[in-house]
């Protein structure tokens, strides 16, 4: 099974608050992956636990890696560095 990783930036102004941090666990959880997410330089957490993404308190500027285990890693990893890269759609 594949892993891969990733190391993205955090570029959203509120860095991986309430609303993003729910919205990156919506995504999370559509893949059977095995999805975990590092502050750089902080603790590693469940990446589809919307409180674990919340306690690593990402803020702007930050950068977080999220890694992939499993048979659906590379598609999980590209929608979820999407996402961040793309600020959370908004919210």
């Amino acid at each position: 099974m594949n892993q891969l990783s990733q190391v993205i930036k955090i570029t959203h102004d509120s860095g991986l608050h309430a609303r993003a941090s729910t919205e990156f666990v919506r995504l999370a959880q559509r893949f059977e992956a095995e999805i975990t997410v590092t502050r750089v330089g902080g603790s590693t957490v469940d990446g589809k636990s919307t409180i674990a993404i919340m306690t690593l308190g990402a803020q702007l500027g930050d950068e977080i890696k999220i890694q992939t285990h499993g048979s659906d890693a590379a598609e999980a990893l590209e929608a979820l560095s999407d996402l961040v890269r793309h600020d959370f759609h908004g919210v």
